[in-house]
């Protein structure tokens, strides 16, 4: 590829997949955000209104181990789609020439 119409013309593609697999990424991240605003909010209620100290401590318990769950998966999920999109970038691109 040594057509100088070609090499833009690559780029190009490469810079669309960037800002496209951006926008992926942010919006997981906007989502995940939400969710987590939802579910914090309704463990913090559950918890305020605990009837015994038992109570709040199982609740706080569970909060916490799906409060893990949740951010490692959605790392994993990160982690994967970061992956990709690097990928689809860099499949845009020229390959370097030989001489």
């Amino acid at each position: 590829m040594n057509d100088p119409r070609e090499m833009i013309d690559a780029f190009t593609a490469s810079a669309n997949a960037a800002a496209s697999g951006m926008k992926k990424i942010n919006t997981e991240l906007m989502d995940f955000g939400k969710t987590r605003f939802e579910t914090d909010t309704s463990a913090a209620e559950a918890i305020f209104a605990a009837k015994s100290m038992k109570d709040m401590m199982a609740l706080q318990r569970d909060f916490m181990v799906s409060t893990m769950e949740a951010y490692t998966q959605e790392a994993t999920k990160l982690s994967e789609l970061t992956t990709e999109v690097t990928s689809e970038v860099m499949g845009h691109l020229p390959k370097p020439v030989s001489l």
